[in-house]
């Protein structure tokens, strides 16, 4: 079976600690995945937003692009304030809107166990 255009699986490795892995769907926001697809890889440093999101800065400037603020636990999104990803360890309503990218498929527990500082890296697998 041929691999899926719409859908991207990558790896998302917290260095040293453990990788999980996830998947972009081009079909929820097409030009953020787009950008980030060529930009890879984006690493940065992990930061906490209380107990509903892990995410690290990209650098990257990417627009508004079909956003909401409702998300459930693996969900990952675009923050376009900071240029950064998060991913949702919780299910969880947030102030901000966001463009939602896709989604962890395996070992969410590995960037659940994140702390300040770890290096978050996303790429291919």
């Amino acid at each position: 079976m041929a691999a899926s255009v719409s859908r991207t699986k990558l790896a998302l490795e917290l260095k040293g600690k453990g990788i999980c892995e996830c998947e972009l769907a081009r079909h929820l926001a097409p030009l953020t995945v787009g950008t980030i697809l060529r930009a890879l890889p984006v690493e940065g440093r992990a930061h906490r937003f209380e107990d509903k999101f892990v995410y690290f800065e990209t650098g990257l400037t990417i627009g508004t692009e079909k956003q909401r603020s409702n998300f459930k636990r693996g969900d990952m999104a675009f923050m376009i304030s900071n240029g950064s990803i998060c991913v949702f360890i919780k299910d969880t309503s947030v102030a901000t809107n966001m463009n939602p990218i896709g989604r962890v498929t395996t070992n969410l527990e590995s960037i659940e166990g994140s702390a300040m500082g770890d290096v978050l890296q996303l790429r291919k697998p």
